[in-house]
């Protein structure tokens, strides 16, 4: 059996999830925000993926198209997870 190449999501109550992306490393390099965040809705029935938010280092994962690597992301890297709330200055 190969590897399964996973990310730890930290979520809102502090608690670890870790979230099985892929099985090989062609797959993880292809990996976008936007099907970790469809993997983490699964894990999450109820809440929509539209109000999470992730975020890597100091980094917000906020284009959906981009890949995780594209941000640094790696196998058994940890991920904040918060939920975005509505009011604000968009800039």
């Amino acid at each position: 059996m190969g590897k399964i190449y996973q990310v730890i999501v930290i979520g809102l109550n502090g608690e670890n999830m870790a979230i099985d992306l892929c099985n090989t490393e062609e797959q993880m390099k292809a990996m976008t925000v936007l099907q970790l965040k469809n993997k983490l809705g699964e894990r999450l029935p109820g809440r929509s993926v539209d109000n999470i938010r992730l975020i890597f280092t100091t980094d917000g994962l906020d284009d959906d198209e981009r890949t995780l690597v594209s941000y640094g992301v790696q196998h058994k890297s940890a991920i904040q997870m918060v939920i975005k709330v509505p009011g604000g200055v968009q800039l």
